[in-house]
This record gives C-alpha cells, structure tokens and sequence, in this order.
C-alpha cells in the first residue's frame, strides 16, 4: 500500500458505497484508510477502531509482507486466486489485495 493523504469530507463521492478494506494509515497510525469499491482514492476516518465497528464484520489479514494487516469486507470479493500462501483478493470493481493467508480460497470470500 502507499502513503495517502487523508481526503476531506467534502470531497467525498455522493451515493451509496460498498467498503473494499481498511487499513491503519501509514503517517497516522491511529487513523483508518478506508478504501472503496469503483473509488481509486481511500477516504480517512480518525479513528481506526471506530472504523472497524462501524463496517460490522470484516476479515484481518496480513500482508504479503507481514506489515500490519487489513481489514477485508468479504463481501465485496468477487473472486480468489490462490498463489500458495499468498492469494490475490479480486474485488468486484477488478481491483485485487495480494495477502498472506494458509487456509482454503473459500473463507476469503461470501458463497
């Protein structure tokens, strides 16, 4: 992931949005990187544990890199590619997350 300014709330897409993942944010380490379904840039929320109750149930996982994890909306996954203990998250807008994870492609997303 890459180092983003937090963008302000006016500048925010109208409508209704579907959640990809969050993410702590790299310059605030308090702070969430909210990043968006068919929305290149993340939103920022303050606070990264309010964010992570107000999105309900998400997935944590660990980067390829062991940097600190995501939180991954499973519904949002269209698809898994598995490459080892690594597995490509394919979104539903085409975007991917590469993670670590050891277990089947099957948990990494909704049936």
């Amino acid at each position: 992931m890459r180092d983003v300014r937090c963008i302000e709330p006016t500048s925010y897409p109208i409508g209704p949005k579907t959640l990809r993942f969050l993410a702590r944010d790299a310059q605030d380490p308090g702070a969430a990187l909210v990043y968006w379904l068919e929305i290149a840039e993340p939103s920022c929320e303050a606070n990264f544990f309010e964010a992570t109750r107000k999105f309900g149930s998400l997935m944590q996982l660990v980067l390829p890199d062991e940097r600190p994890g995501v939180f991954v909306n499973r519904s949002a996954v269209h698809a898994v590619q598995d490459c080892g203990i690594v597995k490509r998250l394919v979104f539903k807008d085409k975007s991917s997350l590469e993670v670590r994870y050891s277990g089947p492609c099957s948990d990494l997303r909704d049936a």
